[in-house]
């Protein structure tokens, strides 16, 4: 395997990201035992990740202040890089999976209204995860998955059509390795397809 590995799991809400991500974890805590596995996501617990949050449960109009949450997110962004994510990598025998990254902002905020062009030019610098996993399904679907708990900001079906088609555009936006996953199916098998291209790579 190569000496590190960095992954990311993205997707609009709903798409079972958070689910894959934990089990990921333990299978490659299990099934490669002498990597270590760090979990993270994106927006962090830090102090430009909580403003987001708060922002993200507060806030109502799905289109009200992108280039505000864009400029917050390339913040926590390069904090979560500096702080976590990089110090993890260089150790050594790592592999860090981040439930979000910079293939979310592009999503979102492009959705939202900013241009798609400086969205990418923005997320240029950081770096690029050796593998990327799209899950993809129909945000009808991910709505009835989300049905018991709270909306938040981008969680309404029109919007989160846009987000979606955005999402899909991404392999042709940016030369990263990029995985789209029909993640319709049941978990078990979306866990499957990606833990085989996980496995490629090691």
């Amino acid at each position: 395997m190569k000496k590190s590995l960095f992954i990311v799991i993205d997707g609009i809400d709903g798409s079972g990201k958070t689910e894959i991500v934990k089990m990921l974890h333990n299978y490659l805590s299990s099934a490669y035992k002498k990597y270590r596995v760090l979990t993270t996501r994106e927006p962090t617990d830090g102090r430009y990740g909580k403003r987001i949050r708060k922002m993200l449960r507060e806030e109502k109009d799905p289109k009200s202040n992108g280039r505000k949450i864009m400029e917050l997110f390339v913040k926590d962004r390069q904090r979560h890089l500096k702080n976590e994510i990089e110090p993890f990598l260089e150790s050594g025998n790592a592999v860090v999976l981040c439930d979000r990254y910079y293939y979310s902002t592009i999503a979102f905020q492009a959705a939202q209204g900013l241009d798609v062009n400086e969205l990418i030019a923005k997320n240029k610098p950081f770096r690029k995860p050796e593998i990327a996993f799209i899950l993809d399904v129909k945000p009808e679907i991910a709505l009835e998955r989300m049905v018991y708990r709270q909306k938040e900001k981008f969680e309404h079906l029109e919007f989160m059509r846009k987000i979606r088609a955005n999402f899909l555009k991404m392999p042709k936006l940016l030369k990263d390795n990029i995985k789209i996953i029909n993640a319709s199916k049941p978990l078990k098998n979306v866990f499957e397809i990606v833990k085989k291209e996980v496995d490629k790579l090691i």
